[in-house]
């Protein structure tokens, strides 16, 4: 491939566009292939086991408007499904690109479809990579930054400049002639070498905590509604509920465990990193997906949950023993009156 020279002239950049789309598979995965560690050429501290590592389930091309698209399947046991396709294209900033993009995901979705994920539950993302190319970006951006905001805001229509703005500085520069410009639906990459396949895992594992803590918000939310139910539901046999609110604050103990290993963990051993690019970058993405947010807001409804759960078991607790007072009572009274009736019966006789 020709070198560009990036320029204020150039209105057509040849690059490579990588859409991948996350999963949940019912099943446990079993998969006996090596873990995949990807390379890079920016030098980062060598931290075990901080970034989780994904298998490589399998490589295929498939034909997408007669060109021949790579797709890579891959998987973060046990149960996540990454469908991930790149090509090639002459030019990223032509108006079919959304199109092609459009298409490579639904061919997404039907791998994903293969392992029986969820449709209701998935996150896409898009990458637009410019390689093998000299000059500033920036330089690039200054003419064509709304064409740019707009591929990576998934529109056809004009962007207001102050958009434009806005989405163009959520950039990232760590060598001299390379630019990361990042937003909710995709990123666009300037890297002269083409040393994407790092960038790329971050994004799919931001995706990936994203995806997971919506998941988490709808069950919490579900169980929110089953929480006002079970309140309602008074003609129950007492034991009955008194068994099923234990059982529920187990439950919310168990998520409270599972938000905190899965999510919180993933993110502090990033950040282990320090500066380095990779964290400054998943820090970047972290903020842009509003991750934070999520997280206060997953344990904002865990709190609640807890403290309906918690004033109905004290609740529980407090009318069971009320009833075992009155049975208690009851018990007393029949059997004076048993001795009443002995009494009185003994009498007669006499």
């Amino acid at each position: 491939m020709r070198e560009i020279r990036l320029s204020k002239k150039t209105t057509e950049l040849s690059g490579k566009i990588v859409a991948f789309l996350i999963g949940i598979a019912p099943i446990n995965l079993e998969i006996d292939s090596v873990a995949s560690e990807v390379k890079t050429l920016k030098s980062s501290p060598n931290y075990p086991d901080v970034i989780p590592k994904h298998k490589i389930v399998k490589e295929e091309k498939r034909n997408i408007r007669g060109r021949d698209v790579s797709f890579l399947v891959k998987s973060y046991l046990p149960d996540v499904i990454i469908a991930e396709a790149s090509i090639e294209l002459e030019n990223l900033l032509a108006d079919s690109v959304l199109d092609f993009k459009a298409e490579l995901i639904a061919e997404c979705e039907k791998i994903l479809a293969e392992y029986q994920c969820s449709k209701e539950f998935d996150e896409d993302y898009t990458v637009y990579c410019i390689s093998n190319y000299s000059g500033d970006p920036e330089v690039f951006l200054s003419l064509h930054g709304e064409k740019v905001a707009a591929l990576l805001k998934n529109e056809r229509i004009s962007i207001d400049e102050n958009e434009v703005k806005t989405t163009l500085e959520t950039a990232l520069k760590y060598a001299k002639d390379d630019l990361t410009i990042v937003d909710w639906d995709g990123a666009f990459l300037f890297e002269p070498q083409g040393d994407i396949g790092s960038n790329i895992e971050l994004f799919e594992i931001a995706n990936l905590q994203l995806l997971k803590l919506r998941i988490l918000d709808f069950q919490l939310d579900a169980r929110l509604e089953k929480s006002v139910e079970l309140l309602k539901r008074r003609e129950q046999k007492l034991l009955f509920r008194s068994r099923e609110v234990r059982k529920t604050i187990k439950e919310i103990v168990q998520i409270r465990t599972q938000t905190i290993l899965e999510s919180e963990a993933i993110e502090h051993n990033i950040k282990l990193i320090g500066d380095w690019y990779s964290a400054r970058l998943y820090s970047l993405l972290s903020r842009k997906f509003h991750l934070d947010e999520w997280r206060k807001g997953i344990n904002e409804k865990i709190d609640t949950l807890e403290d309906i759960y918690s004033i109905a078991s004290e609740n529980f607790t407090i009318s069971l023993g009320t009833t075992l007072e009155f049975i208690i009572i009851a018990g007393w009274f029949a059997l004076l009156i048993g001795y009443l009736a002995l009494f009185y019966l003994e009498i007669n006789v006499k």
